[in-house]
């Protein structure tokens, strides 16, 4: 009786392992003969599965980009929207030391998780570094009732071999042909605040920095006269571009006050077209070899053309709006600078 028990229990788990193992060969083979005819389908040329390959091949891409970079480009595209105010002026003359300034006075706060909302400090700004434009998101207010404003100030350098920085915010340059670009519509720039060492500025100084600061203010308001002659549609002008001169360094006994500062500059600035305009013609070049579109009657010629002296009034002409503004920085005594902080609170 045993034994029969045993050869039928012996008899079951054969057939089951042999009914478990043909069930395993069966399903491998399924799962191989559709594998199989996935490749062929894959292989055949199906409209279905062209279009498949492209949707993947083009949209992955992008996919992986916005997986990556989403948060970045948003955050561009929405600074980007903001009034800005563009920082110039030649190297020394304290722009990243007013930025950071301006990051303060602006109440920048950082505060960590043990901080409550009624015991946050404000923390001092970082340097930053002048090789490199840097744009920070400040918010201004010119009363504490009114509605606080976001703008950015974007800081460019001074170096001369990196004033294109500054310059191409103003008017854009074709990467092709190098010449100037219609201004963008959706450009934010309000104003330009032109930072310079008032202490450096007199020309009997040895050290004098005036001509390195003329030639660039030279550049810079070219390059907004530029963009209001040129681009100008029937009655229909680019928005204006305001320009403040801000003499910084008031506190040192060498600076000029800001009446001296505009005088000099007036000088200098004369004096620069005067002699770019000798330069043109001492080269032998006359103005209908340049060919057509490239070369403008005073084309180089700062303010009202054939001028004797130079003034800053000329450049209302081109709704180009220019102040000089003392101040300093640091401090202590003398002007500090409220008034460059207001002009800006005005303008954006």
């Amino acid at each position: 009786m045993d034994t029969t028990i045993e050869l039928v229990t012996t008899t079951a788990v054969a057939a089951a392992t042999t009914a478990t193992a043909a069930s395993n060969t069966s399903s491998t083979e399924h799962i191989k003969e559709l594998i199989k005819d996935l490749l062929i389908a894959s292989l055949q040329p199906n409209k279905t599965v062209i279009i498949t390959g492209l949707l993947i091949v083009l949209l992955f891409p992008i996919l992986l980009h916005q997986f990556l970079h989403g948060d970045e480009s948003g955050s561009s595209s929405k600074n980007s929207s903001l009034p800005s105010i563009l920082l110039a002026g030649p190297s020394g003359a304290g722009k990243t030391a007013l930025l950071t300034l301006f990051e303060k006075r602006a109440g920048r706060k950082t505060s960590t998780s043990t901080e409550t909302d009624e015991k946050k400090s404000t923390e001092p700004a970082a340097t930053h570094t002048s090789q490199t434009p840097v744009s920070v998101q400040l918010n201004a207010a010119s009363s504490e009732e009114d509605k606080v404003k976001k703008f950015l100030l974007i800081d460019t350098p001074g170096h001369p071999k990196l004033r294109s920085t500054a310059l191409s915010h103003l008017l854009p340059l074709d990467p092709k042909t190098g010449r100037p670009l219609p201004p963008s519509k959706t450009s934010q720039i309000k104003g330009v605040l032109f930072l310079l060492d008032a202490s450096t500025l007199s020309p009997s100084s040895p050290d004098s920095s005036l001509s390195q600061a003329a030639t660039y203010l030279y550049d810079l308001l070219l390059a907004l006269q530029h963009r209001y002659s040129r681009y100008t549609k029937g009655s229909k002008h680019p928005p204006s571009i305001p320009v403040l001169i801000a003499a910084n360094k008031l506190d040192l006994f060498t600076a000029l006050p800001a009446s001296l500062v505009k005088k000099e500059l007036e000088a200098e600035l004369g004096r620069i077209r005067v002699s770019r305009s000798k330069g043109l013609l001492d080269s032998g070049v006359r103005e209908d070899d340049l060919g057509a579109g490239e070369k403008e009657e005073g084309d180089d010629w700062l303010g009202e053309y054939g001028s004797e002296r130079f003034e800053f009034r000329q450049m209302v002409e081109f709704d180009i709006e220019v102040e000089v503004v003392g101040g300093s920085v640091v401090g202590g005594e003398g002007p500090g600078c409220e008034g460059w902080w207001r002009w800006v609170v005005e303008r954006v």
